[in-house]
């Protein structure tokens, strides 16, 4: 299909808010020529984004999957021990939809009340939520929609794992719940749901719910991939176009080749938390001062562009796990006639095969007991008495399980492995981005402000503590891998303790298996109480400090980036209205995750989506049209490739 030079409504990024807002607009009015400029490449079809199971193989920096851009910190971080941390940025249409983890959460329903903006309460975003969703689980509340284009399930199987983990939360006092993503609950454990479809087993992303299913019944949506928006155009004030490069400057130090597409109606930027300021920077919209030292014209002064930049934060603990249980170890460490077994499972059934699953099944939201608050510290039980005790709905910290090793599995020791992730819902740490140069392809200044506020240290403490106490009352339990967790004192009562399996078998009594932590034993078939079999680990300053020093050494990014276009009044260092208008500008919005004015706890796809539906529902009132729906059926049958499952095994 060729490309127009000009169309009504140009949305610059491909990520899930603007391929709701593409599709939406193109669906709504056959009419409206809209176009969506990408700088990653298409994701139609591909198997590496379809089959849930290989999304580890997204993440990493190998050369055969470029799917993801890497932003890494200007400066080492003293708050990091001198390290500097690495943010992916997803780099493909669909955008983290297509290459994240499929964990299905969403945010409290105070987080959006929390935004003080009109339109933007839960109340006011719940029929959105319910428009977007195509829930396949059994459920017993309201707040779930069953006909829209994004899917939602438990994927393909349940590990006996997460069985396992479920039970053991359990015992540590966190209560079971059939729902923990109903907006209300923030202290359960449940079975997590995940973005796949149930029936063809097959990632459930934007791209694929929004605009292929729009692109395969109209001609008014035109798709541009692996070309980067460089910036606005601007007539006055208003927008009138954007111009974009080629996503690689192929030829080193060569003039920068722009292309021009003007915008009859609007110009939407969607380009994520890291792209959308940057665009707006090289367009004239940011701070005065710093536009005038890179010699960009000022249309717009707005000092919070690029300011206030938000993440989640997470650890993660690897144990060792009884060789009966089913885990993703194998296939990951590349044996051959693993990979071929589970490829073939796909072929012969998809729904069912293990390759329809991320393998992590269950997790958890938790908020502490009075008593763990005496634990936590003077900086957090400052930021508790702010910001969470008068909010039951905000969870302090995320947990889960992966029914294997999330490391490299060349690093590690023969055996089966459970990981253990601690996400941090509310770091109070804040950050920045600001470009260096009108120059697209010059890296930006980057501090992703990691840990800078000491609040931060104490709920990623208390909540490793936690999953290690989970992690030992597991049926499965089988010691502790050493090289990924705190270097505690060797004589330390909190030391992790490996166990040698070999050895350990000699010494059990007949009749009895490895059961628990540090030699205790626990009988088959006896009635087991995980609270009897042995007491919690006590710790003492010196392991705080050992823990403490492990976060700041290996705390990592959950790809959650948000905050730095905020929607708040521009006195306050806001950069949009509740409108999503880009204040100073005229036919100008932001629709991504950069507008969140604070935290939301979740895992972002679900609220990039709800972003994504809440604006096309402003642009089709502004524009005299009105979203239909249902949007797209979602498919039930495995589309075909032509493509070998042995092609996928490197």
């Amino acid at each position: 299909m060729g490309h127009p030079e000009e169309v009504d409504v140009i949305i610059a990024g491909g990520g899930p808010a603007g391929c709701v807002v593409a599709g939406r607009l193109a669906y709504a009015d056959p009419n409206l020529k809209v176009m969506l400029i990408e700088g990653g490449a298409n994701n139609r079809d591909d198997p590496w984004v379809y089959r849930p199971g290989i999304y580890v193989k997204n993440m990493q920096r190998d050369g055969i999957n470029d799917k993801a851009t890497f932003y890494t910190d200007s400066q080492p971080s003293s708050y990091l021990r001198g390290r500097q941390s690495i943010v992916p940025c997803a780099n493909i249409l669909g955008g983290g939809s297509s290459i994240n983890f499929q964990m299905y959460t969403r945010a409290s329903a105070s987080d959006w009340d929390d935004f003080k903006a009109e339109g933007w309460k839960a109340k006011d975003l719940v029929p959105l939520m319910k428009r977007l969703e195509n829930y396949q689980k059994p459920v017993n509340n309201n707040t779930h929609g069953y006909d829209g284009p994004i899917a939602i399930s438990n994927g393909g199987q349940t590990t006996p794992l997460a069985q396992d983990f479920l039970r053991a939360t359990h015992a540590i006092g966190v209560p079971f719940s059939d729902d923990l993503q109903d907006l209300d609950t923030a202290h359960g454990s449940e079975l997590w749901a995940k973005y796949i479809n149930r029936h063809t087993g097959r990632r459930s992303d934007a791209a694929t719910a929004y605009v292929h299913s729009v692109m395969d019944t109209q001609s008014n949506l035109y798709l541009r991939t692996n070309a980067r928006v460089s910036r606005v155009i601007f007539e006055g004030t208003k927008a009138v176009g954007v111009a974009y490069v080629p996503s690689r400057n192929r030829a080193n130090n060569a003039a920068v080749q722009e292309t021009i597409v003007r915008a009859r109606k609007m110009v939407v930027l969607s380009s994520g938390t890291l792209g959308t300021p940057q665009i707006l920077e090289r367009s004239g919209v940011g701070s005065a001062d710093l536009l005038k030292q890179l010699d960009i014209k000022v249309i717009s002064n707005l000092p919070g562009v690029g300011e206030e930049y938000q993440d989640h934060y997470t650890t993660l603990s690897i144990y060792r796990v009884s060789n009966e249980s089913i885990t993703s170890d194998d296939f990951l460490r590349g044996d051959s006639e693993a990979q071929k077994e589970i490829f073939a499972e796909w072929e012969v059934s998809p729904e069912k095969a293990r390759l329809s699953s991320n393998a992590i099944d269950a997790g958890f939201k938790i908020r502490p007991t009075e008593e763990e608050l005496k634990e936590m510290g003077p900086e957090f039980n400052a930021l508790w008495d702010k910001y969470f005790k008068d909010k039951p709905d905000k969870p302090v910290m995320f947990g889960s399980i992966v029914s294997g090793a999330y490391a490299d599995h060349s690093l590690l020791p023969p055996g089966k492995y459970m990981t253990m992730f601690q996400y941090l819902e509310y770091p109070a740490s804040r950050g920045k981005i600001h470009i260096t140069s009108p120059n697209p392809y010059l890296e930006p200044f980057f501090d992703s402000g990691f840990m800078n506020d000491k609040a931060d240290f104490a709920p990623i403490r208390w909540s490793y503590k936690k999953t290690r106490e989970i992690a030992r009352r597991m049926d499965a339990f089988r010691g502790e891998l050493t090289s990924h967790h705190p270097h505690f004192h060797p004589a330390s009562s909190a030391a992790a303790r490996d166990i040698d399996i070999k050895t350990a078998k000699q010494l059990l009594p007949n009749g009895f298996t490895v059961g628990i932590h540090m030699g205790t034993w626990h009988k088959p078939g006896e009635p087991y109480d995980a609270n009897k079999v042995h007491d919690d680990i006590k710790y003492t300053a010196e392991d705080d400090e050992a823990i403490d020093n492990w976060i700041a050494d290996h705390v990592e990014t959950t790809w959650h980036s948000l905050g730095t276009c905020a929607m708040k009044p521009r006195a306050e260092g806001g950069v949009v209205d509740s409108r999503l208008n880009v204040y100073g500008t005229q036919n100008l919005k932001c629709v991504d995750l950069s507008i969140c004015p604070d935290n939301l706890g979740t895992n972002t796809y679900s609220s990039a989506l709800l972003v994504g539906e809440k604006g096309a529902d402003l642009i089709c009132e502004e524009l005299g049209i009105k979203v239909r729906t249902p949007h797209a059926p979602v498919p039930h049958a495995p589309i075909p490739t032509g493509r070998p499952a042995t092609q996928l095994v490197r």
